[in-house]
């Protein structure tokens, strides 16, 4: 094992990606929790950060956000939206609806409580849309955890962390 492989695993590690109930599996950065189990073809997803603003999540092969698919999702006066976006360039997150595609985002439950927004949902493994990532197991690629202080999806992030990432299945 390399010692750049060996790096990368001990990271992966030390986020605490770990297994919780029903084949859930967490990991924490900078105050935001990604919680994740796969459900048939879908990938069923938590979010929580600590903000009233959006919370965000992208998946990309590389460590860039330009190329990502880029998922938002806010609570205003208790209703949840999402949008569902692919990262053209630098500051040009585009709707994957403009682009041809469709939003494949499928809020299960978003609520504000304290200090937070916690948002549940789920995407396809595999939408069939060019702008979603195609979601594997066992293969690494970069989650991108992001959140912010207003609801305005256009608003720039206030904390944003790409961490290497291996979606795990249940045969542990």
């Amino acid at each position: 094992m390399s010692i750049q492989s060996l790096k990368k695993h001990v990271f992966c590690i030390c986020l605490c990606a770990f297994a919780g109930l029903h084949g859930q599996r967490t990991t924490t950065v900078s105050g935001i929790s990604f919680t994740y189990t796969i459900t048939g073809t879908n990938l069923e997803c938590t979010l929580t950060a600590p903000t009233h603003g959006w919370v965000g999540v992208g998946f990309n092969e590389k460590n860039s956000i330009v190329g990502s698919d880029l998922l938002l999702f806010h609570v205003v006066d208790g209703k949840t939206a999402s949008t569902d976006m692919y990262v053209k360039g630098f500051g040009n997150p585009v709707r994957d609806s403009r682009l041809g595609g469709r939003n494949s985002i499928h809020i299960l439950e978003g609520k504000e409580k304290n200090h937070s927004t916690t948002i549940h949902f789920s995407v396809p493994l595999n939408s069939g849309d060019p702008n979603d990532f195609i979601h594997e197991v066992g293969k690494e690629f970069w989650l991108i955890l992001a959140y912010s202080v207003e609801d305005d999806f256009g608003h720039h992030s206030r904390v944003r962390k790409h961490i290497p990432f291996t979606l795990q299945g249940d045969d542990r």
